[in-house]
């Protein structure tokens, strides 16, 4: 069988694509186009990235050395079976030296290339950290109690609430979805918030799990684009009773366990668990807590009713005996004196 020839270059072939031998079907063929040298924008104070024209979220910087060159390279409409690899080598603080290797078929045809790109980055505070620098805020989350000083858990824990909401939100893309400046005041905590979106997040969240109420205050602070600018103050006040609070619940006398959207505890006369939503209650007011209790002693245990010494007159008064009680006659107990009686703490 006489051997096949390759009509452009005249050389002997067993395998040709479109009519010519592989050297010749490659010869003019590129399989990737990348250029020499590439440019990267990254924040040096919080490490976001712009690109595709805006600032995104923070990422490794290596994987975002890989993503710039990824997006730079050019490929063959005709490629097929690629196989991709990316060597990224860290020159100094803005340069990355970078390998490609890369393999893949043009209309069945092997090919390979091997090309390095550098990578410079150009260190430059993004949008969001040059408005927290310039002290840029769209509202004030003010967190204060109701009838009361918030205790330290509490700021602490509304405080850890708007930093996870701010978080969320920033991973979604809101790039204003920062809390620019944290105030410590006797009365609470002030939140400057980076906008007004953030700021009815923040105090829904708190909210859900403290309970609460907030108004809102706008303030005129200026124009842009013939639109009026506004700054919301957003009152957030944590509800009067905190855990270990005695509070008279229309007719019932209970110790405050959790006081959020609902109000759960024990009914100090039955023993029973209590909760009800905190809006559904008509009259509510603080009796005391059980920091004030005191030591009694049970005189008797009658079943249904016990006996105990007024802590302050020595008289042996009768009260309803609670379910949780398993003292026995002549044991000290807790309990407490209030306008509506003594009752006995678990």
């Amino acid at each position: 069988m006489p051997d096949s020839f390759c009509p452009k270059c005249g050389k002997n072939a067993d395998i040709f694509y479109d009519n010519v031998c592989k050297n010749c079907f490659i010869k003019d063929k590129k399989l990737l186009e990348c250029p020499a040298i590439l440019f990267s924008k990254i924040c040096p104070v919080c490490g976001s990235v712009y690109k595709r024209g805006k600032w995104s979220a923070r990422e490794e910087e290596r994987e975002t050395i890989i993503e710039c060159v990824n997006e730079s390279l050019k490929l063959d409409n005709q490629v097929s079976n690629l196989e991709l690899t990316l060597s990224p080598k860290q020159l100094d603080y803005s340069r990355y030296r970078v390998h490609i290797d890369a393999k893949a078929k043009i209309k069945g045809a092997p090919l390979e290339i091997e090309q390095d790109t550098e990578v410079r980055i150009s260190w430059e505070t993004c949008d969001t950290c040059s408005r927290i620098a310039g002290g840029y805020f769209e509202g004030i989350v003010q967190i204060r109690a109701e009838k009361r000083i918030p205790t330290k858990e509490e700021l602490g824990k509304c405080k850890d609430i708007a930093e996870n909401v701010s978080n969320r939100s920033q991973e979604k893309g809101d790039r204003l979805a920062f809390i620019a400046k944290t105030e410590e005041l006797g009365e609470g905590v002030d939140l400057y918030v980076g906008s007004i979106k953030l700021g009815k997040q923040i105090c829904r969240a708190i909210i859900e799990v403290f309970g609460g109420k907030i108004t809102e205050s706008p303030k005129l602070v200026g124009q842009k684009n013939g639109e009026d600018l506004y700054r919301i103050t957003y009152a957030l006040r944590l509800p009067e009773f905190v855990r270990g609070d005695i509070i008279s619940a229309d007719d019932k006398v209970i110790e405050v366990q959790t006081c959020g959207k609902h109000v759960s505890g024990i009914d100090l006369e039955t023993g029973k668990r209590f909760i009800e939503n905190f809006n559904d209650l008509m009259d509510i007011k603080k009796l005391g807590s059980r920091l004030d209790a005191v030591s009694a002693v049970l005189v008797a245990d009658e079943n249904k009713t016990i006996q105990v010494l007024d802590p302050e007159t020595y008289e042996t008064v009768t009260v309803k005996r609670p379910d949780f009680l398993g003292a026995e006659a002549g044991d000290e107990i807790k309990v407490i004196k209030t306008t509506k009686g003594i009752y006995v703490l678990p």
